[in-house]
């Protein structure tokens, strides 16, 4: 479904007077429309005001009560509606609500929002509708019950197999710290002329780059010889 498409069908005059179908009941008894529109951005008011609405009744529970106790403004708007009655085709109808506040404008995106809200809420399978994805953010329809964080099995693979690449770096790195603190270490016991870092680069293969690095951030210590202990080893090889 194009964003054109989208606009064209929310023209409230065309539907009521049978020429034009909503994308509000274009497929009713799914949730597709809901999730085209929460995942564009265009028409913005319309697309941000769907999402603020859906995310306060996900945030809810989701619980309809309870997101209109603790929303007055939301509970006033839907307090009373009415429900026009959409022909098709075939023998089946379609029910459009909209609000009859004097004080909202049928055709303004707000009110054409909370219309696609209600249609949500009383769909028998808002239940089916998931999101945001943890990866890619978009709303998607649930598959199966257990279908909680992802939209697809691509967006699931590919957070698994970051998380598991983010899991092996810090273990190689952690290893990495570890050998080099116990090279620096061991530093402190020779009797090597060698600046520590140069001494422990060659111990271990790791560029005095990465040690300075990791000194900076304090991820590692500065070793630091026993001068005295030192002089007196070098004047006892000097006799």
């Amino acid at each position: 479904m194009s964003v054109r498409r989208a606009n064209e069908s929310l023209d409230l005059r065309s539907i009521m007077s049978g020429r034009q179908k909503s994308v509000l009941i274009a497929q009713p008894s799914g949730l597709e429309a809901i999730c085209f529109l929460l995942n564009n951005k265009e028409p913005s008011e319309l697309c941000s005001e769907l999402q603020i609405l859906v995310r306060d009744w996900q945030t809810s529970g989701p619980n309809l009560a309870k997101l209109l106790r603790q929303n007055a403004a939301l509970a006033a708007r839907v307090r009373h509606g009415r429900t026009l009655l959409v022909p098709t085709e075939s023998g089946k109808g379609h029910l459009l609500w909209l609000p009859t506040r004097s004080d909202l404008n049928p055709s303004s995106w707000k009110v054409q929002a909370l219309a696609h809200f209600m249609d949500l809420v009383v769909n028998p399978q808002w239940h089916k509708l998931g999101g945001p994805c943890h990866r890619c953010k978009k709303y998607y329809i649930k598959k199966t019950s257990r279908q909680k964080s992802y939209c697809s099995r691509k967006c699931g693979a590919m957070t698994t197999g970051l998380a598991a690449t983010q899991k092996r770096r810090a273990e190689e790195r952690t290893n990495k710290l570890n050998r080099v603190q116990a090279a620096a270490h061991e530093w402190t016991k020779t009797q090597t002329r060698d600046p520590w870092k140069d001494w422990v680069s060659g111990e271990t293969k790791v560029t005095v780059k990465w040690i300075t690095r990791a000194v900076n951030k304090g991820a590692l210590k500065v070793p630091v010889k026993d001068v005295l202990l030192s002089r007196n080893k070098f004047r006892v090889e000097g006799k």
